[in-house]
């Protein structure tokens, strides 16, 4: 990873992410982020999972994992999350 990395701070990174995800090949309605955390450099995207009634992982997780996946690996060589 780089040191030339740019601070960034929580909301924008979010509002980053949303923009970015539609432009993503396997992006589905619905996916969206609503949270964002930092731990050794490395920034993590959460939001709908796409749960069953059940709370059991349907075909949309997956998708959803991989699309927060993505995120992490595209903004986590770019920012550091600085809130």
């Amino acid at each position: 990873m780089s040191n030339d990395k740019q601070e960034i701070n929580s909301a924008d990174i979010i509002a980053l992410a949303n923009a970015q995800l539609p432009e993503h090949e396997d992006f589905i309605e619905g996916v969206k982020v609503e949270k964002v955390a930092a731990q050794h450099g490395v920034i993590t995207f959460k939001g709908e999972s796409f749960l069953d009634k059940d709370g059991l992982p349907t075909a949309k997780s997956m998708i959803a994992f991989n699309l927060y996946k993505w995120l992490c690996h595209h903004f986590s060589n770019k920012y550091t999350l600085i809130d």
